[in-house]
């Protein structure tokens, strides 16, 4: 399989026994299903083990357009995280997978007072 992002192979890693992905061997980006980003989020130290790419190269792809899911051909849909609507992820509305960009779990196990902050903002409706 190759990453939707830069055409690079895709290998599978694992965290666990209840955590299998595949990674980017490029822009190290990662490849999931939902149900595993959700088990991410909660098991301690996996953004260490997990997302281990350059946090800036990820950044360089927020922006590109029209990625294709590589497990069924689908077009990836852009979602601001539910948490932390600074982050965008591609998801394919098909299979239900998410690709997320190098940094991005790291960024989403972060939360700062300013993603605080932003939430209750934009529950606020500002």
């Amino acid at each position: 399989m190759k990453c939707p992002k830069c055409e690079q192979a895709m290998e599978v890693v694992e965290f666990g026994t209840e955590i299998s992905l595949e990674r980017c061997s490029g822009c190290h980006g990662l490849y999931c299903e939902r149900e595993i980003l959700a088990r991410m989020r909660d098991e301690w130290l996996t953004e260490t083990v997990l997302d281990t790419g350059c946090a800036a190269e990820g950044a360089r792809h927020n922006d590109m357009r029209n990625i294709i899911c590589p497990s069924c051909g689908a077009t990836m849909e852009h979602f601001q995280d539910e948490e932390q609507s600074h982050i965008t992820l591609d998801t394919c509305l098909s299979c239900d997978k998410i690709f997320l960009d190098a940094g991005e779990l790291t960024d989403m196990k972060e939360v700062t007072l300013m993603d605080h902050v932003r939430r209750l903002l934009s529950m606020l409706g500002r």
